[in-house]
Order: C-alpha cells, then sequence, then structure tokens
C-alpha cells in the first residue's frame, strides 16, 4: 500500500488517495513488526507506549528493520521523534542504511565515519574520481524540515577545517527546506569552494537520485 500510494502521487491529480493508501501501509507496517492487531495501534490512549517502539527499534534484526519500524511509528505518530531514545536510534538506523546503500553503489569509496573523538563532521564520505563529498543524513519527523538557523549551523561544523571536500550533501528523510534556506547553505558552501546539494530519501527507489545527485556533485 505504501508502494501504491507513493507511485500513485506521481500519476494521479488527486492527493487524498494516496496519501490514505501510505498512512494506511503505514499501519500496515507498524502491526507487521510490532505483531500487534490495526485496533491496538495508538499512541493517545496509551496502547502502544514510546517504551515499546524503543524498545523494538534497538533490538530489531538490522539497521533496515530498525528504519522500518522507526519510519512506520513515525508516519502513524510523528510525536515520537521528540523522545531522546527514539529519535537518536531511528538518526542511527537511518544513517547505517544510507551507508550500506552508497557501499552498494560506489564500493571502497564511500566510507562510514562514526562520531567520537576523530569526529570529522560528516557521517559517510564519498570520494569519486578523486573528488570528495561528505555526506550528512538527518532522520526526523517527516513534516517538518531543517531549518536556516540548524542548516547554517550543519553547514559552518562540515566547512570547519575540512579543505578536503568538493562537495557537502545533506540526505534526509523530512522535506525539503525552503528555497531561501537553499540558497543560503550553496552560497556559503561556494565561498570555500565547495558545492552543495539537499536530497531526500525515504526509500530504495531514491537510491538512483541519490547516486546521480553524488556523482553530479564530484563531477562538476
Amino acid at each position: 500500500m505504501v508502494g501504491a500510494g507513493a507511485v500513485a502521487v506521481f500519476t494521479v491529480t488527486t492527493e487524498a488517495g494516496p496519501a490514505a493508501l501510505i498512512i494506511a501501509g503505514a499501519l500496515l507496517l507498524v502491526a507487521a513488526v510490532m505483531g500487534r492487531q490495526i485496533k491496538e495501534i495508538g499512541l493517545a490512549d496509551g496502547t502502544l507506549t514510546l517504551a515499546e517502539i524503543e524498545d523494538r527499534i534497538r533490538n530489531a534484526d538490522s539497521p533496515d528493520d530498525a528504519l522500518n519500524l522507526a519510519s512506520a511509528a513515525t508516519t502513524v505518530a510523528p510525536e515520537v521523534q521528540r523522545d531522546t531514545e527514539i529519535r537518536e536510534l531511528s538518526a542511527t538506523a537511518y544513517e547505517q542504511v544510507i551507508n550500506d546503500r552508497l557501499v552498494s553503489v560506489f564500493g571502497p569509496g564511500a566510507v562510514h565515519h562514526s562520531s567520537g573523538p576523530y569526529d570529522r563532521g560528516t557521517d559517510i564520505e564519498v570520494t569519486l574520481d578523486g573528488k570528495k563529498a561528505g555526506i550528512v543524513t538527518k532522520f526526523g519527523d517527516p513534516t517538518t524540515h531543517i531549518g536556516p538557523r540548524r542548516m547554517r549551523e550543519i553547514i559552518e561544523a562540515l566547512l570547519r577545517g575540512r579543505t578536503d571536500l568538493d562537495a557537502i550533501i545533506i540526505v534526509s528523510n523530512m522535506h525539503e527546506p525552503a528555497l531561501s534556506t537553499l540558497g543560503a547553505a550553496r552560497d556559503r558552501a561556494q565561498e570555500d569552494g565547495k558545492n552543495f546539494q539537499y536530497i531526500r530519501w525515504n526509500g530504495d527507489i531514491d537510491t538512483t537520485q541519490l547516486q546521480r545527485v553524488i556523482e553530479d556533485q564530484l563531477r562538476s
């Protein structure tokens, strides 16, 4: 149903039907992963607690399973992303899945950087034809977007001491920021001689586009 809704978004003019398919599909996915009946799903009445969601994401069999659950839960109830533990677990799963997809495309040219004392500011770096893209992944409430202040913070952190980067790419499940926000980020990156691009990734259907964006940014 999620797939049908996604296809319908691009093939029909009405929005209510596709949106209903996507939401219903997300509900079914939560039911499948959580092992519950649809009538039991909900946060407001306490039938599905934040602790249960956190536990299932934490103990998922793979990053893909963890991300599927996080995405479904966030689609049904975006407020789950206000919980610190769920937000961090969701972001980690998203980062790992994006890394896996980039490794499958670019092989050893894609390198995952974990946070810690040697944090380089990027989550993943892709090297192609001698040029390097620094990639930051952002998972959150899909009904929101990164604001101007937060965008500036991300860009400045990536530019700080990173003369080796040729491009900065933000990969997120959230709405694309306002054109003014993207323009300011692009201008700031270009001041340091770097390209900038924001791209949404919500599933494997977006992987080809992600590959194309990285290649374009490193070959321009």
